[in-house]
């Protein structure tokens, strides 16, 4: 079976029918109906709450590290206090 001819104007229908199924595949996979508008959005709502939680998981990283830092430097310069004052 030889594929389809294309027209030379760059619009191929076979092409969108394929790209437009791939798609729907992917969605279904992922749980999400692309007909379904509903679906969609509470989908893109998902992942926007996700960016939200990854955003703050990397602000409580650096948090917890500058914490310790302080932490670490508030620990070293009471032992230097210590040690040179003798008591």
């Amino acid at each position: 079976m030889t594929p389809p001819k294309c027209p030379p104007d760059g619009h191929c229908e076979h092409a969108e029918k394929a790209a437009e199924k791939a798609v729907k595949q992917v969605f279904a996979i992922l749980g999400v109906n692309v007909d379904d508008a509903k679906q969609v959005e509470d989908f893109r709502v998902s992942l926007r709450f996700g960016d939200t939680m990854r955003r703050a998981a990397d602000r409580g990283a650096m948090a917890v590290f500058l914490i310790f830092c302080t932490a670490a430097a508030v620990a070293w310069l009471a032992g230097v206090k210590l040690k040179i004052l003798g008591s």
